[in-house]
């Protein structure tokens, strides 16, 4: 199966023509999609994540914390540690500000990157194939480059860390690949060396882009083995290759090393995971067994027909397989029946083996060996889908090979291409659902119907867009999907809240603490609602439970803060408000409450104190500013109170508060003509403005007299 398609091109112009279309199918891909928005764990590990979006970040954090900002000696860190992928989106940001579509179009490259490596990368880690052109090899890397199951990866902007590592990958395992085949000679050791070194720290950088880098070493023996073994005496001669032994001793001595780096960052602790995110990882005995080879068919049945996707499978998404008597049984004794007969009956074609290591041994780290949250992960399909394109395009090559009529051998390249174009329009397709968060949660429901995850995002969702009809309907079938899901039972109780029906939202926050003790979020919610409903005892006993549950919470301090105001304590409230500020600076309600409060007993002064120690950490804040040239006017310091409007008026010209506030400054000072000029102006922003239109009646009853 060559790649000019029977055509005769100069071969100057071929490699343009190759290079070229990978490049046209990757665009043609995720080009048009890559507008899209933040979606799902975006949000959490690059919008709200203080080590992506705060520039004054120490590089030395980065590099003590997890993919979403927690340290990694945390308890509750997943342990995901990923410093470089999150270098990639801090400086990204520091650069061109936080823009989805450009840190898509960034993926897209790295994806399209990786693609036309790939030609080299297949030539040369099979040097025993003597072969001058790229024939199976190229049209393994068009598979790779158009293949939906890796949407995810490139269209959710944190799939980055799976593309960066995936790119170290390629380069360590070529650099390795120029060993293959090195025979004796006086530069033999200095060569072994470079080699060595140059895939060390590939494989480490690798694997600071995301863990399964470590497979790099691995992969690099299996192929060196395969290179060097005689298929017809395997252990003899791999006993008799002294230096071959030499290399695989080596790279299982780097191995060990960076594993055991790795975990001594992580100070030796496991990533504590949610039963619910991965149920069959807690399962136990036959029923472990038969899920887990289950997962397994499932896995390889996405890369065979890349349909059934979803950016979600936890939960039910794929039930436990409990008893032989399973109908899925069947068709896991199939895969390990095929498993087996592909290594036993293709021994001799020694490219098969590769591609079966290629595409096994980076998928290890999530084949349940060590406990992972996720069931199924289409991203971590993204370096294993390497072999799987090696052995499909392999396939093609070696049919086209075995037949000598011609048609035949056009049959067979026309249903490769086949293949490539329905690849193309699924991937167009996929990337569409990613592009925005109401498409993917909606795409999901088709896939994984009983997944209350996917009903959950979905009303969490259509509570950020106001739609409340939808977030009941969908938190309450995420519930009846998952009675114990706490999230959902919180946010329906908070719904209810905000409908004022506070039986009901007691009764689901209380339910989301009775399932999870730990739930510091609906113990403050639940605060809330008994602080709503004047029950300060038990709103006060909820809000220490919060704050005994998670010590640095500014929100929950805040909500303490306003229910010791309710309580008549303003002191107490200041207090709490004091440290909500000392705990998040930025928080900018609890600064406008502190002012209120001040501004109410005609403290002028401490408002000024307040908002000069608020403008220090929000400078620019129109709120407070306004609250400051308000205070500065009551203390008759009329001039610096001017100046301050004067700068808000002319930075929100469109905002009649300003124009109104600046009128009521020229009423106070007794400049009526001005004053006048401006309540008419924030008229005619706002021709509904009772104030505006009192004040303004006011001044034109005392024309002559003063305010």
């Amino acid at each position: 199966m060559g790649t000019d398609l029977g055509l005769r091109i100069h071969p100057i112009f071929r490699p343009l023509i190759r290079y070229g279309l990978l490049i046209a199918l990757s665009s043609c891909c995720y080009w048009p999609t890559r507008t899209g928005t933040f979606v799902f764990d975006d949000t959490v590990a690059i919008v709200k994540n203080q080590d992506v979006t705060n520039h004054k970040t120490a590089l030395r954090d980065l590099f003590q914390h997890d993919f979403w900002g927690t340290n990694l000696t945390d308890p509750t860190s997943h342990k995901s540690y990923r410093p470089l992928t999150i270098l990639s989106f801090q400086k990204e940001i520091q650069l061109f500000g936080m823009d989805a579509t450009l840190m898509k179009t960034t993926n897209w490259m790295l994806h399209t990157g990786v693609g036309l490596m790939l030609p080299k990368f297949f030539k040369t880690i099979n040097w025993t194939r003597h072969r001058n052109s790229l024939n199976f090899e190229y049209w393994a890397a068009v598979l790779f480059v158009v293949h939906p199951i890796h949407t995810e990866a490139v269209a959710g902007i944190v799939g980055r860390a799976e593309l960066l590592a995936t790119f170290w990958f390629v380069i360590g395992v070529t650099i390795y690949s120029s060993l293959f085949g090195a025979s004796q000679s006086h530069d033999l050791l200095w060569k072994h060396a470079s080699v060595f070194s140059s895939v060390f720290l590939c494989t480490t950088i690798s694997i600071l882009c995301k863990e399964t880098g470590i497979t790099t070493l691995a992969v690099c023996a299996a192929l060196d083995i395969l290179n060097h073994i005689n298929e017809h005496n395997l252990v003899k001669s791999f006993l008799s290759n002294r230096l071959l032994q030499v290399r695989i001793m080596t790279l299982a001595a780097m191995t060990c090393i960076l594993i055991y780096g790795r975990l001594w960052i992580q100070d030796f602790g496991r990533p504590q995971f949610r039963d619910k995110d991965n149920p069959i990882a807690i399962s136990e005995g036959l029923t472990k067994v038969l899920s887990q080879s289950y997962l397994y068919c499932l896995n390889l049945w996405l890369l065979l027909c890349p349909d059934w996707l979803s950016f979600d499978w936890a939960l039910d998404s794929v039930p436990l397989v409990r008893t032989l008597f399973d109908y899925r049984v069947p068709f896991v004794i199939m895969f390990y029946v095929f498993m087996i007969s592909l290594v036993l009956r293709t021994k001799i074609h020694k490219p098969v083996l590769m591609g079966v290591a290629l595409m096994i041994i980076p998928f290890l780290p999530a084949c349940g060996i060590v406990r992972v949250g996720f069931v199924i992960a289409e991203r971590v399909l993204y370096i294993p889908s390497l072999g799987y394109c090696y052995l499909i395009a392999y396939g093609f090559e070696r049919l086209s090979e075995k037949v000598d009529t011609r048609w035949i051998r056009i049959l067979l390249r026309s249903g490769f291409f086949l293949i490539c174009l329905l690849f193309v329009a699924r991937t167009v397709q996929r990337s569409e659902s990613w592009s925005t968060e109401h498409r993917l949660f909606r795409s999901a429901l088709r896939v994984v119907p009983k997944n209350a995850k996917v009903h959950y995002n979905i009303a969490r969702l259509a509570t950020d867009e106001g739609d409340k009809p939808t977030a009941f309907v969908f938190y309450k079938r995420a519930i009846e999907l998952y009675p114990e899901y706490e999230a959902a039972h919180m946010n329906l109780g908070n719904l209810y809240r905000d409908e004022q029906n506070y039986g009901m939202a007691l009764r689901h926050l209380s339910k989301a603490i009775e399932f999870h003790q730990e739930f510091h979020t609906a113990w403050m919610n639940l605060g809330i609602v008994h602080a709503a409903m004047k029950n300060y005892d038990e709103a006060l006993f909820c809000y220490q439970r919060a704050m005994r549950k998670k010590k640095h919470y500014p929100n929950c301090m805040f909500n303490l803060g306003n229910l010791y105001n309710d309580m008549g304590n303003q002191s107490q409230a200041l207090a709490a408000w004091n440290e909500t500020v000392q705990q998040d600076p930025q928080h900018i309600k609890a600064w406008n409450n502190m002012v209120n409060v001040y501004d109410g007993a005609n403290l002028q002064k401490q408002v000024l104190a307040v908002t000069d120690r608020a403008l220090s950490h929000l400078p620019g804040n129109p709120t407070l500013l306004a609250a400051q040239a308000t205070a500065l006017a009551k203390m008759g310091r009329y001039p610096q109170a001017e100046r301050i409007y004067s700068d808000l008026i002319l930075s929100y010209p469109r905002e009649e508060k300003y124009h109104q506030n600046m009128g009521v400054l020229y009423h106070r000072w007794g400049k009526l003509k001005q004053a006048e000029r401006l309540y008419r102006e924030a008229l005619k922003l706002n021709p509904g403005s009772e104030m505006a239109r009192t004040n303004l009646a006011k001044l034109m009853a005392s024309r002559h007299g003063r305010f």
